[in-house]
């Protein structure tokens, strides 16, 4: 990573553009080139969940990304690397489930996280999820881990994710055919791959593009 790792928290807190689907689609499992489930809801009663993308500083240049180890015993999405997140409850927005879920999951309070944007939603069709994702910046790191939903937490460098030659594809039998998954082996049970991958991958598209823009802008 070239810039500032303050310089580009301050652009995330005031920046307006996201890539969206064109960000998804790179990671997203594919048959023959193309996506293989579609990235609109059916119509049907949908799932609202949040997630929160948590960077922890690790020198002036780059931060970890902090990650789960799902436990091997959830019903859904069970050995998954994901974020810290869950549904959302019918009294809160997708920012306090989010906030919320973090702290049941991995102990860390809503307090000891500046949040710093919300990402593009994500559907995820074999859940019937609408995922939103947001992003914040933490110094904490004094894990409080829920071993019923979390096996680990998982720090990965940004400087590794953006990396385009750690990016792998590994074919999977997923109903009954071949896909092909992009994902990053981070030497775990299970790669980093699906829902998660993609909303990452808006993420590394946003620094690229600060990463354009940072020296005309002064950032």
């Amino acid at each position: 990573m070239k810039n500032h790792y303050s310089n580009f928290i301050e652009f995330l807190k005031n920046n307006n553009k996201l890539f969206g689907l064109n960000s998804h689609i790179k990671l997203a499992p594919k048959k023959k080139g193309n996506p293989f489930r579609v990235f609109s809801p059916n119509g049907k009663q949908i799932r609202k969940s949040s997630v929160m993308i948590l960077l922890k500083p690790i020198n002036i240049n780059d931060f970890n990304v902090l990650l789960t180890l799902r436990s091997p015993h959830l019903k859904s999405h069970s050995g998954q690397i994901s974020f810290p997140g869950g549904q959302i409850e019918n009294d809160e927005t997708p920012l306090q489930a989010a906030l919320r879920e973090t702290f049941e999951e991995i102990g860390i309070p809503s307090e000891e996280i500046d949040v710093l944007s919300q990402l593009t939603e994500l559907y995820v069709p074999p859940s019937n999820s609408l995922i939103y994702p947001f992003v914040g910046v933490t110094n904490f790191d004094n894990w409080v881990i829920n071993k019923s939903e979390v096996d680990e937490v998982i720090e990965v460098p940004f400087s590794f994710l953006i990396q385009k030659d750690n990016i792998i594809s590994q074919q999977r039998q997923l109903f009954g055919e071949t896909i092909e998954i992009p994902c990053w082996d981070l030497n775990k049970p299970e790669v980093l791959w699906g829902a998660t991958a993609m909303i990452l991958s808006e993420l590394i598209d946003l620094y690229h593009y600060f990463e354009q823009i940072a020296i005309p802008h002064n950032f």
